[in-house]
């Protein structure tokens, strides 16, 4: 009689079993970036549909907007206003259905939200005036926030973490080439109910086949108790990547960990929870300032719409590439290469502040060198989110640092009103907000070379570290630690002058 022996393991050794990147996960990745191509037309929209033509450019002469079918030539503050809902729409669905996806499951939160988010878009093309448009808008992005937590959540659970990194980024590359497809889009159609009506349109192609090749994210069933039906989505996953799981078996979680829910307010119950959380809110804030604040400024950086656009999203992908290498190399890690970018954004900001305004090509250099870090930082922070809090927690924090994002994208939407009469203030704000970022971000623990914690005690008692990652830390981690060894001996010989002074005061 033949008997197969059985190994209980846990959701991040079944991966490995199933393969962490095959032929499923090619397919799963291919998919859900086509889903994150559709989002970044959506996410920056209001930059075609909300322009006022320019009659000067040959190729806008043709162009109409909300602004000449509604008539709101001289009324800028009413497309700053459409954009800062729709982003305040992210806001509210990053919470709302990032809570909900750690609760009910990602697949149900995705599915629900993608249809309408794609109805909305459709009727926004069909709106009499910009109040029904802006509330269009507003539901756009109030399901957009929850399908792209969603989704990116799902794929960095169904992925392998020595290759997670590349296709994290790969997935922000995707949302850059949405912009870029956009700014060819309306030129070629150059009528906004008909853009408005063909990106829902691709909404529908692209998304229904992701409706049924993504299941539910097997971490998410393992974290929940659900050891049976996990496994048999790991099992689906080894039957694609050609892997033999027939003798995978998963621990059980305990009972207490299965009645265990976690919110939003568990982040505070432990301080290292809570200080991360603060931190990576700045660093989201402040990223998403730069980056859509320069997005909705296209127009002010060249006379040619079409061209700002493109070479704002075309400016991301080698940002984006290059942090593949940034990221994983040694001296730098994600902590590191987020620093760096921030202290560039930073310099480039004051630099800026200072340039007359008459120099327009130094000026358009500039703001697309900042384009391309606050590109690069965005791009290392959804995978470095994911990669610090645990399975339970990671939807949360990653929905409430999009919230946060979304803020400094609301904020962003009014930067042109700032251009038209203070210039200089967007870049002071840019500076100051980079240097903060830059320094909290030094809180944060490096992630290079370790797995994703499974449990909110792993993170606690830093059990995921381990010796062989202790001992090659990054450049930064070594900095941190010799700045925080000079300032213990330095508050040391001050205590002991303090005591020796003391001592003969009273001799």
């Amino acid at each position: 009689m033949i008997t197969f022996s059985v190994t209980k393991m846990d959701a991040e050794k079944a991966l490995e079993v199933v393969g962490g990147f095959g032929r499923y996960q090619i397919g799963a990745t291919a998919l859900i970036c086509l889903a994150n191509f559709i989002y970044g037309q959506q996410l920056v929209l209001m930059v075609i549909v909300g322009a006022t033509p320019n009659i000067t450019m040959e190729n806008q002469k043709n162009l109409t907007t909300i602004v000449t079918d509604f008539d709101l030539y001289g009324e800028k503050w009413v497309t700053d206003l459409i954009q800062g809902l729709c982003m305040g729409g992210f806001l509210v669905g990053a919470v709302v259905f990032g809570q909900a996806s750690d609760l009910i499951g990602r697949k149900p939160v995705f599915l629900l939200t993608s249809i309408l988010m794609v109805i909305s878009c459709f009727c926004s093309g069909f709106t009499t005036n910009w109040k029904t448009f802006a509330v269009s808008r507003f539901f756009v992005g109030l399901f957009l926030g929850g399908a792209g937590v969603a989704l990116f959540v799902t794929l960095s659970e169904i992925t392998g973490k020595s290759v997670w990194t590349k296709v994290g980024l790969i997935y922000q590359c995707s949302f850059s080439l949405g912009i870029v497809f956009l700014a060819g889009l309306s030129y070629a159609i150059q009528k906004w109910r008909i853009i408005c009506l063909v990106t829902s349109g691709l909404g529908v192609v692209i998304l229904s086949p992701i409706v049924f090749f993504i299941p539910e994210s097997p971490k998410w069933l393992y974290a929940v108790g659900k050891s049976e039906k996990a496994e048999k989505v790991f099992q689906k996953i080894a039957r694609w990547n050609g892997k033999d799981a027939t003798n995978l078996a998963l621990d059980h979680v305990s009972e207490e960990s299965q009645k265990k829910t976690h919110t939003f307010l568990d982040m505070f119950r432990y301080k290292k929870l809570a200080v991360w959380l603060f931190s990576m809110a700045v660093v989201w804030f402040t990223s998403s300032l730069v980056y859509y604040g320069l997005t909705m400024s296209a127009s002010d950086l060249t006379s040619d719409l079409y061209i700002g656009v493109a070479l704002l999203g075309a400016v991301e992908i080698p940002a984006i590439l290059s942090c593949m290498f940034l990221m994983d190399f040694k001296w730098l890690g994600r902590r590191g290469t987020v620093l760096v970018l921030f202290l560039i954004c930073f310099a480039v900001s004051v630099t800026t502040i200072f340039v007359p305004a008459k120099y327009g090509t130094a000026i358009l250099a500039l703001g697309l060198t900042s384009k391309l870090c606050s590109s690069g930082i965005f791009a290392v922070i959804y995978v470095y989110t994911t990669e610090i809090f645990p399975t339970p927690l990671r939807t949360v924090a990653l929905g409430t640092s999009s919230t946060v994002a979304r803020i400094g994208a609301i904020v962003a939407s009014f930067i042109p009103l700032l251009l038209v009469d203070l210039p200089i203030l967007p870049y002071i704000l840019f500076g100051a907000s980079t240097f903060l970022a830059a320094i909290l971000t030094l809180l944060l623990p490096e992630t290079l070379g370790k797995p994703m914690p499974q449990t909110v005690e792993e993170v606690v008692n830093a059990s995921y570290q381990t010796l062989e990652q202790a001992e090659n830390e990054t450049l930064v981690q070594v900095f941190v630690s010799n700045i925080m060894w000079i300032l213990n001996i330095k508050c040391e010989c001050v205590l002991s002058c303090r005591l020796k002074n003391r001592t003969l005061e009273f001799q």
